[in-house]
């Protein structure tokens, strides 16, 4: 009997043609390619592949003994219903969505059912200010076991810090992201442009990638020099290239993307910069932000002032970095789930009985 089973969501094209073979299903378990599988990778570290199956709602109907286990997480949005029910004997039933939306992301499934059989769900964050459907657990970050550049990059950095060989912080800012959305909508360009009109002094490394069609799109919208101060000239970079230069600055801005939570946190911590991000106030995430080693831009605010206090801070509190670091790893070795960092383990099942 297996200890978890995961019921991956199948939403879309999930199962179909090769994402439907057992070749895809091995690579994404092992090497990535399916953020979807966090909670999946997550349970492996603890407590190995062994004791966690894996499955689709398609594979439950083909067969002919109900699995029995003690834990069973549903993905959603699912085609998950009554029938498959039938082929799981489990202790607990837990659904989880782990897509980049607000609210729970049940879209096609059998929403009341599935309420029928449980009140939790897990999302990637929590937001006191929304009210859900049902009560709201937390899910670890997508990190994929074997395909983790922030780890390889992690470890790089800390050897370095052990024989006082960090570069230089010879940058005030770090920061690259493509140009989505406008000067409006978007806190990654505005807050770029805001930096590069209002502090034109301060060193920046990065700036705006993107091909010739984006420089076009971004450019109807920003002035030709503001957008020229703040192009880096570069379709994209690579993600070492990407962390050396975060090592080479003092700050990074971390805004939010589709969501609140972002890798961009963890680089910056790990690369030993001080991350400039959106108000996380009201934001709650399994694996907790060191938020007094970070600075929070309230929502419309200019972003200078926080970089000037990120900036002073570094000054000021020069313990902040190492403070920073060893939050991280008192949940994290370098980026990675670990059987070394018990205490992820015990919040992630200890919120799901609180929730």
């Amino acid at each position: 009997m297996k200890r978890f089973t995961v019921v991956i969501s199948d939403w879309g094209k999930h199962g179909r043609g090769y994402r439907g073979t057992g070749a895809f299903w091995f690579l994404a378990s092992h090497f990535g390619a399916y953020a979807e599988l966090g909670l999946y990778w997550f349970l492996s570290e603890y407590f190995g592949r062994s004791q966690v199956a894996l499955v689709r709602p398609s594979q439950l109907l083909g067969r002919s003994k109900p699995i029995r286990t003690e834990w069973c997480f549903v993905g959603l949005p699912t085609s998950f219903h009554a029938d498959h029910r039938v082929k799981i004997q489990c202790d607990r039933f837990v659904l989880y969505d782990s897509a980049d939306y607000e609210d729970v992301h049940f879209f096609d499934s059998d929403k009341d059912y599935l309420l029928t059989q449980t009140d939790v769900c897990l999302k990637t964050w929590r937001d006191d200010r929304v009210s859900y459907d049902c009560r709201i657990g937390l899910l670890p970050i997508k990190r994929p076991p074997l395909n983790n550049k922030l780890s390889v990059a992690a470890k790089k950095a800390a050897r370095l810090r052990a024989s006082d060989q960090t570069p230089e912080k010879s940058y005030d800012v770090g920061f690259v992201a493509r140009p989505t959305g406008s000067v409006e909508t978007n806190p990654r360009l505005r807050w770029l442009v805001e930096l590069t009109q209002d502090r034109p002094d301060l060193k920046l490394w990065g700036g705006l990638v993107g091909d010739a069609s984006w420089r076009e799109k971004t450019g109807a919208s920003i002035d030709p020099a503001v957008l020229d101060a703040c192009w880096l000239g570069e379709k994209k970079i690579g993600f070492f290239d990407y962390f050396d230069g975060l090592m080479r600055s003092k700050v990074a801005l971390a805004p939010s993307g589709f969501a609140p939570w972002s890798y961009r946190h963890f680089e910056a911590l790990y690369a030993g910069c001080i991350a400039v991000c959106n108000n996380l106030s009201h934001i709650e995430f399994l694996i907790p932000y060191p938020r007094e080693g970070m600075v929070e831009v309230a929502d419309d605010a200019s972003v200078v002032p926080a970089i000037e206090e990120a900036l002073k801070r570094r000054t000021d509190s020069p313990d902040i970095i190492e403070d920073n670091l060893n939050e991280l790893n008192r949940w994290l070795d370098a980026g990675m789930y670990s059987k070394h960092r018990p205490e992820l383990l015990e919040r992630f099942f200890q919120q799901i009985e609180a929730a």
